[in-house]
């Protein structure tokens, strides 16, 4: 791709520019990248991956330190003898005033009674400059699906920056590099935000100062957080700040922020330390969601009941002559549902649907409720006018009580009082 304007150029300049990576580097990458095992059989024999010396180890642990080259193991229970390993990794490096990402893949093989054997080979460079603007330079990629599919016989050329080379620039960081003099003056020194993206996070730095002040102030969980959710730092950094003065850094920033959210749903002030600064998050998490979704419940019950209050007319129109059939024996008493009002309590106290689906408004239905002699709701019972039968009878979260058939029968027995109801005298 040819250069289109002056940053392009000046990135294509000093891509040649760069030499290959150090050994030191490489050494690190190996050290820290890669997964290091042992092979151990049923036998508890196990074979270092890294030397190819074999020992044995009787331990339950799940790591183990060779003896023969002193390395830190993982312990692997199998019979194969291969083991290969494909790892990205980056170094970042300063050439003519551009900052520059580069992406390296190491390829190690493992095999039973040998050294371990690496490989490196430069992917992607990704360059910024004082200003944020971005460019990249690449290998071609080969048509296919996986994200590793680059031709390794091209050069390191300029490129559209794809999703692919952030996928890939997304690794650990060779932690000996050099960056650009704002880069340092906003913060990037030392120690680097774990699971954070270094491009992004330069990117970040040289462009939103609210990502520099957490920087300075070594709030590295919440640069790593807010560099990838750039959204939530809108929504929450005015919180955020509160919380910096009250020095409170959450344990957990994804949880702090939809704390925040629901906070703001609940109409409370999210610039008061008292809601914004809680001793126990995940608690004050959970007590915030609750209260809205009460107040979401409650809401959609007032809309339900205005709904249901324009086919009031209707309802009684349609079910006033059957008001005032009661059916009893000794112990239950059922009575017809007269009112909207009286379906929705009906309906949350049993927690069903028969107000929710809107039974009141059924043409063909008259629906009862059975209640004990104390007045305590047993079933609620629909009863059909043109099959002259219940057609279903629901207790407690729509379960069959014991006093399922009981009911039922009672108003089968009864269902001539609805028919003669029905036909006018």
């Amino acid at each position: 791709m040819k250069p289109r304007n002056r940053f392009e150029k000046a990135v294509a300049a000093s891509n040649g520019k760069l030499t290959a990576l150090s050994p030191k580097a490489v050494e690190w990458a190996v050290s820290n990248v890669i997964v290091h095992i042992a092979f151990r059989t049923s036998g508890h024999n196990c074979t270092c991956g890294d030397c190819g010396a074999k020992f044995d180890h009787k331990g339950k642990g799940k790591t183990v330190c060779c003896p023969h080259c002193g390395h830190r193991l993982q312990v692997r229970d199998t019979l194969k003898r291969k083991e290969v390993q494909s790892a990205y990794f980056s170094s970042l490096e300063v050439v003519d005033g551009l900052q520059v990402q580069r992406v390296f893949l190491l390829r190690a093989v493992c095999r039973k009674g040998m050294m371990l054997k690496t490989s490196c080979m430069e992917v992607c460079r990704l360059w910024l400059n004082a200003e944020g603007k971005m460019a990249v330079t690449s290998r071609a990629r080969t048509l296919g699906w996986y994200v590793d599919s680059f031709n390794w016989c091209t050069g390191i050329d300029l490129k559209i920056l794809s999703e692919v080379h952030w996928v890939i620039s997304d690794t650990y960081v060779y932690p000996r590099y050099k960056v650009l003099p704002e880069l340092r003056r906003n913060g990037m020194r030392g120690r680097l935000p774990d699971d954070c993206h270094p491009a992004r996070l330069m990117k970040a730095l040289l462009t939103d100062s609210r990502i520099e002040t957490m920087m300075k102030s070594k709030d590295l969980q919440a640069v790593a957080y807010f560099v990838s959710r750039p959204l939530d730092l809108d929504t929450c950094w005015q919180s955020y700040k509160v919380a910096a003065r009250h020095h409170y850094r959450p344990s957990d920033y994804g949880l702090w922020c939809d704390t925040v959210r629901l906070l703001e749903q609940c109409e409370k002030d999210i610039h008061n330390a008292k809601y914004v600064c809680p001793i126990d998050l995940k608690a004050a998490h959970d007590n915030w969601l609750d209260k809205r979704n009460k107040a979401a419940e409650k809401r959609r019950s007032q809309e339900q009941m205005l709904r249901a209050k324009a086919k009031e007319t209707d309802f009684y129109r349609e079910k006033s002559r059957y008001f005032g059939i009661v059916i009893s024996d000794d112990d239950i008493e059922i009575s017809v549902l007269d009112s909207i009002e009286a379906f929705q309590a009906e309906g949350s106290s049993l927690h069903h649907c028969v107000f929710q689906c809107e039974y009141y408004a059924k043409v063909d239905s008259v629906i009862l409720s059975a209640h004990d002699r104390q007045g305590n709701r047993i079933e609620t019972v629909e009863f059909s006018l043109s099959q002259g039968k219940v057609i279903q009878s629901r207790g407690l979260c729509n379960s069959n009580t014991e006093y399922h058939d009981r009911i039922v029968g009672l108003v089968n027995a009864n269902a001539y009082r609805f028919l003669e109801a029905r036909t006018p005298a």
